[in-house]
């Protein structure tokens, strides 16, 4: 029934609204208050009809995702439905009652389906109009962030040019002036550049899917790591422990793009200056070894 009403009314917030609203809480596993046997298919059913529903109601306003709906009413009529879509696909995903596995195992497509369609509804929303609306915004970086945790593939999988505008939409919620947004994106990074460094050269078919991308945006990391230098030179200090927790990795990924960052600002400041950033260049590297452990994360 559920299935049907997200399918009928997804145009109608007055119905859609209530429904998702239902379905968050339903799934939020609060307190672990959604606990079931470790042989029991009742988390898997869980999630299997969450996506249905969520599936449901966010492929049929994908249809009609170029309808022009006023500033006043874009709020109410799409984004705070989308929001409240992916608000409840990130409980369902971040709950711990379901073993994802199973999914392909046994070739369910729920898992991919609702992951798919979530990312879809991600992208059809202009950046600046996530960005303006931080309920919004909030939902939607959270649910990016748990893709690149836990379903890299996903993303993966795309075709460079979705991978493109996913990377750019992350960039740009980096360098908003909420500070629990531009945290969350900079997990997102560190997700993507540790997985790159701890699996570059493997021969795995995601790490050679990430090569591809990155041949077609061969400043991807580098760019990212001017804009954290950045943000972390002349932006406000109070965030700088948390953005900054993906720069070893990207070190770590391509060095010359620090040694291309280092020698760029160096180049812009007098000769005294430069001799005293080389110094502090020099300091943050002293005992810095290749690896991502947390004590040399630390330093």
């Amino acid at each position: 029934m559920f299935i049907r009403i997200a399918e009928l009314w997804f145009d109608t917030p007055e119905v859609t609204t209530s429904l998702l609203k239902f379905l968050n809480e339903f799934v939020h596993n609060k307190a672990n208050r959604v606990s079931f046997d470790q042989s029991s298919p009742n988390g898997i059913l869980l999630f299997r009809n969450t996506s249905s529903i969520l599936c449901g109601y966010g492929q049929q306003q994908l249809k009609i995702s170029g309808e022009v709906i006023g500033a006043n009413e874009i709020y109410k009529k799409r984004y705070k439905g989308f929001s409240l879509m992916l608000n409840t696909l990130f409980s369902a995903l971040t709950g711990n009652y379901v073993c994802f596995g199973v999914f392909s195992l046994y070739n369910d497509p729920a898992l991919d389906n609702s992951l798919n369609t979530a990312l879809e509804v991600v992208l059809s929303i202009p950046i600046e109009g996530m960005i303006s609306f931080p309920k919004l915004s909030k939902s939607a970086f959270n649910f990016l962030e748990t893709l690149f945790k836990s379903h890299l593939s996903t993303v993966l999988k795309k075709d460079s040019g979705t991978f493109s505008r996913v990377m750019t939409c992350i960039h740009e919620g980096l360098q908003s002036s909420d500070a629990t947004l531009s945290s969350t994106c900079a997990t997102t990074i560190d997700n993507l550049s540790t997985f790159y460094f701890v699996n570059i050269g493997k021969q795995k078919p995601e790490v050679q899917l990430l090569n591809d991308h990155l041949a077609q945006q061969p400043n991807l990391f580098s760019g990212l790591t001017s804009t954290l230098f950045n943000l972390l030179l002349f932006g406000p200090a109070g965030n700088h422990w948390a953005i900054m927790k993906p720069m070893l990795a990207l070190m770590l990924c391509n060095e010359q793009s620090f040694t291309g960052y280092k020698d760029q600002l160096m180049s812009t400041q007098t000769a005294d200056n430069q001799l005293k950033l080389n110094d502090a260049f020099t300091k943050l590297l002293s005992d810095v070894n290749r690896n991502l452990e947390s004590t040399n994360r630390d330093r």
